[in-house]
């Protein structure tokens, strides 16, 4: 057998073709495998023959080597079709491929593109294609472009609103650790919540959310502006409700409420002003009231509220009182 390259000892080939050749012994196999095609040639007929044997692990590799050696090394003779040539060096290639992997497993996977975490406080970003993003407190976002798909892909943990940049070749989707938001061109919001559900609500234009339940199998539903959908981790499903009046009061300081009860309107009130609201006994909890305001103080909404159903408010301290308006006060 005319080697060439670095020499390599027979014992070697049955070590590894066993499974008991180390992280070195497999390094310098390589070497010598790739060093030549008489060397290349060599090794895949010995690991065609040692398939097709009855040897196993577990056997003594000198009688290994015995029982396949006169086979291996008997005969030269050169390969007669360059296409068998390139199958086996692509067999080679992809032998290499799979140790290399193999001694890579436990690295550090390739870092994404772009990266950013908030701390306490939130956090405005750009993604490297130009999309605006605001990060809540202790949320996180890695972005990256899948290059064959044409996608650009943001992983987040937390909750975000997007301003995405409209590139109808490069598709955006957010993907969560239970399905995902694909843009349509939009303004939206994901909120990866503690119980693991996933809350998308759309401020303008539309998103189709998408829970794969299989390989071949994707449940998916299209939400437009002032709308909202839940992914239930329970249950593996996708549902459309009413969305939150204060959805997006964070954001533009917007708070919508459609035809909302009074009880509703002034939870909603509290969650965004840090206050308390106590409604008097005599007070008809299921008013129903429709408005939007932005950029309006606590004050200023109340009055409307209060004047629109007939009815006052008070404060004293962090508490707003409301009651009828014909009370005396």
């Amino acid at each position: 057998m005319n080697e060439k390259g670095p020499h390599i000892d027979k014992n070697a080939i049955a070590k590894y073709l066993s499974g008991e050749a180390n992280a070195t012994e497999i390094g310098e196999l390589m070497d010598w495998i790739e060093a030549s095609d008489e060397n290349l040639e060599e090794f895949i007929r010995f690991e065609k023959l040692w398939s097709a044997s009855t040897v196993h692990k577990s056997v003594d590799t000198n009688k290994a080597w015995e029982k396949v050696n006169n086979h291996i090394f008997s005969k030269k003779h050169r390969l007669k079709s360059r296409y068998y040539k390139v199958a086996v060096a692509a067999a080679a290639i992809a032998l290499i491929i799979v140790v290399v992997q193999f001694f890579n497993s436990e690295k550090t996977p390739t870092p994404p593109l772009f990266a950013v975490t908030s701390t306490d406080n939130t956090l405005n970003s750009t993604l490297p294609d130009g999309s605006a993003v605001l990060l809540s407190e202790r949320s996180k976002i890695e972005y990256a472009f899948d290059v064959q798909k044409h996608i650009r892909l943001a992983k987040l943990s937390g909750k975000a609103f997007f301003s995405v940049k409209r590139d109808e070749k490069q598709r955006f989707v957010v993907e969560t650790n239970r399905g995902g938001v694909e843009v349509l061109g939009t303004k939206f919001s994901v909120n990866v919540m503690k119980n693991n559900n996933v809350m998308v609500d759309v401020l303008s234009g539309k998103v189709k959310v998408f829970l794969p339940r299989a390989s071949k199998d994707t449940l998916s539903m299209i939400i437009t502006d002032g709308e909202t959908a839940l992914i239930l981790v329970k249950n593996d499903t996708i549902i459309k409700q009413t969305q939150e009046a204060s959805a997006f009061y964070t954001i533009n300081k917007t708070i919508t409420f459609r035809n909302m009860e009074l009880s509703a309107i002034f939870t909603e009130l509290e969650k965004c002003y840090a206050v308390n609201i106590r409604i008097d006994n005599a007070v008809d909890k299921k008013l129903r009231f429709s408005s939007s305001f932005k950029n309006n103080s606590l004050n200023e909404i109340l009055t409307v509220i209060t004047q629109t159903l007939n009815l006052d408010y008070t404060k004293k301290g962090n508490t707003y009182y409301i009651t009828n308006g014909n009370d005396e006060q």
